[in-house]
């Protein structure tokens, strides 16, 4: 190899290993978010761009941590298996802590509570658990709403149980009588009724849960945000927050 030929080599794994380090210093500056972006007012998308109550949230942490972040949309049902293989540094996306979660990954403490209700058309005669008999049901894949139909409802009273990804898919299926009513939290089914007048809740008895941040088990930005949430609620940040996208304190 003659001298051009050797420094022309130096001068491109100089250029790779630094562009090496410079992804590696990117890394670690910015909070890799997933999300699953069809769950308003908590994260959905408007204009190209995803917003929401948890979004607002989490960029707020994650300027209190001195960090940038990026949020990625992601099936719900694939979000603790990002976490898991840490394909994603963190996760906001109306997740409750469950006993079965926490084997997997991490959460912090709980920043909201919700009580889980139906959605159905304001024709059906469903108005209670009781009249749920041969009916089907949807719920978002990978939901605890997934789990409470198949594992608690479904003891209570004969019905099918179909799972999608998305609720806007779910909605959809309501809308062509695939399904007779949705689960899910309140919040999230009173602002889809904001924009479908033909809609109506239907009460789920002594059902309320509360969501936190998912982390990779063991990353040490779980007390760090603790720590911040904390702060949150002494300043009353969370509740101007809530109060901002119309939720309950």
């Amino acid at each position: 190899m003659n001298f051009t030929k050797l420094f022309s080599t130096v001068i491109a794994l100089c250029a790779f290993f630094t562009a090496c380090d410079g992804k590696k210093e990117d890394s670690a500056n910015t909070l890799t978010v997933g999300t699953s972006a069809d769950y308003a007012p908590f994260e959905f998308f408007k204009d190209g761009e995803i917003i929401g109550f948890e979004i607002d949230l989490m960029r707020e942490i994650a300027t209190r941590l001195g960090k940038k972040v990026t949020f990625k949309d992601m099936a719900f049902d694939a979000i603790l298996g990002s976490l898991s293989t840490k394909r994603i540094d963190a996760a906001i996306s109306s997740i409750t802590p469950t006993k079965e979660r926490l084997k997997s990954v991490d959460f912090t403490k709980e920043y909201i509570q919700s009580k889980r209700v139906m959605l159905c058309k304001a024709t059906s005669s469903i108005e209670s658990v009781s009249d749920l008999a041969d009916a089907t049901v949807g719920v978002q894949s990978g939901s605890i709403h997934e789990t409470y139909a198949n594992d608690t409802l479904s003891k209570d009273v004969r019905l099918t149980v179909k799972s999608l990804t998305k609720v806007p898919d779910l909605l959809q299926d309501m809308e062509n009588g695939n399904v007779s009513c949705l689960i899910l939290g309140n919040s999230e089914a009173e602002e889809i009724m904001k924009s479908r007048a033909n809609l109506k809740l239907v009460s789920l008895p002594g059902e309320v849960s509360g969501s936190a941040i998912a982390l990779p088990k063991g990353s040490p930005l779980t007390n760090q945000i603790n720590t911040i949430l904390d702060q949150m609620e002494t300043e009353g940040f969370l509740t101007k927050l809530k109060e901002k996208w119309q939720l309950p304190s």
